[in-house]
């Protein structure tokens, strides 16, 4: 039987740079006995969101969810493969019968639930970063006030001890599995070497780590507090309803991943100190609770707590800062819209060598799964047609959903 690990999360944990990993690597992995399903991470990511039961916006141009999940697992169980891995951080999030099924789903084979964490010191600023690249408009303090002293009764506090509280996470994911097959990876400290979180997951895989490449692999970038505050402003002017999907291919893909995270010394979003005795506290906690369930633990329970993070900038952000920030956003756009007409033109000189054989609808998916730009340019397209369509005379509303709406307010 094939040894499946699901790696569940958790965000902002290294699970970015792990997948990266995994992803960059597939050939070799799949020659050591590796299988990553569905052939791509946004494959995995459709798959995560169809088990746990989310409702995609029709207006999506992106392949449909429906049944992702049956058919990842329907591929595993087709090729039975020595070990497997299916790695998405929004996993944490499913309920105790979701998680159920997607165990249960996978037959006879050897199930591992695998979850990253790290400090709460250093977790917390960086999901604040990672809320406002998703659209989020609270400030810093309303935030931590939010997921601290709320708690999961809140907003913003539901989804960050949805998926941050281990002990609660784990315990939806191993109803039926030995607690050995249940694995904490601890994050390493800062100044550790950057590749000893991946040494930690492959020696649970029971892979020579030495044998990727880690050249081009990139953790998720982080932003500085400056650039945060500029995304949160640019938030409250994103107009009302502007679909999730196509702000997340815009802004958050491009501004948020690309842009802004190139600009120089930028400071560091620090935790107040006076959440840090919190953070301590709580950290002890859940150390606590994973050490009675008894869960295999990859790394040291220890670095889940506060750390030296060495000097910290509590200054609050000026205009002239901001100023900065958007001339250089500015600036780095343009240098992306010419990166993504060089792009546009050699993906239409490979689909060019195609276009006299007719494609299945898979394969063309997977052609625009391989080149981001052929995607945005099939956005960008049909975003266009939706405003023509409005824009002629005596059209009517239709039944159908409305296409975007423009940015601005």
């Amino acid at each position: 039987m094939p040894v499946v690990y699901l790696h569940i999360g958790s965000p902002k944990s290294g699970t970015t740079f792990l997948q990266n990993v995994l992803w960059r690597n597939r050939p070799v992995l799949a020659e050591l006995g590796v299988l990553l399903p569905g052939g791509s991470f946004a494959a995995q990511q459709r798959a995560a969101d169809d088990l746990r039961g989310l409702r995609q916006d029709p207006t999506d141009p992106g392949p449909a969810w429906a049944g992702a999940w049956d058919e990842l697992v329907a591929e595993v169980i087709e090729e039975r493969p020595e070990r497997a891995v299916i790695s998405h951080e929004t996993l944490a999030a499913a309920d105790e019968e979701q998680a159920r099924r997607a165990i249960g789903s996978l037959g006879d084979a050897e199930v591992h639930v695998v979850y990253t964490m790290r400090d709460l010191a250093g977790l917390l600023p960086s999901e604040w970063q990672e809320y406002v690249k998703h659209y989020c408009r609270q400030d810093y303090a309303t935030w931590l006030t939010e997921v601290i002293d709320g708690g999961p009764e809140t907003e913003s506090g539901a989804w960050f001890w949805r998926v941050h509280d281990a002990a609660e996470v784990l315990r939806r994911w191993s109803a039926g599995l030995p607690p050995g097959r249940v694995h904490v990876v601890t994050k390493p400290p800062r100044h550790a070497p950057r590749d000893l979180l991946w040494r930690r997951f492959a020696g649970l895989l029971g892979v020579d780590p030495g044998v990727v490449d880690l050249e081009e692999v990139r953790a998720n970038p982080s932003l500085g507090v400056v650039e945060t505050e500029l995304l949160r402003r640019i938030n409250h002017e994103v107009a009302p309803g502007t679909p999730l999907w196509l702000y997340t291919r815009t802004v958050s893909d491009e501004l948020a991943q690309e842009v802004l995270p190139r600009r120089a010394e930028m400071r560091r979003v620090p935790l107040p100190e006076d959440r840090l005795g919190w953070a301590g506290t709580r950290a002890d906690e859940l150390i606590e609770a994973l050490r009675s369930a008894g869960y295999d633990v990859v790394g040291d329970l220890a670095e889940l707590r506060p750390g030296d993070f060495g000097p910290q900038d509590h200054r609050p952000v000026t205009e002239s800062e901001l100023l900065a920030a958007a001339t250089d956003g500015i600036l780095g756009l343009l240098d992306r819209i010419a990166e993504l007409h060089a792009e546009v033109a050699a993906a239409r000189a490979e689909l060019a060598e195609l276009r006299e054989k007719p494609l299945p609808k898979a394969v063309a998916w997977h052609v625009s799964e391989r080149h981001e730009a052929v995607m945005r340019a099939r956005v960008a397209y049909w975003h266009l047609v939706e405003r023509l369509r409005g824009e002629q005379p005596g059209a009517v509303p239709e039944e159908e959903p409305a296409g975007p709406t423009v940015w601005a307010r």
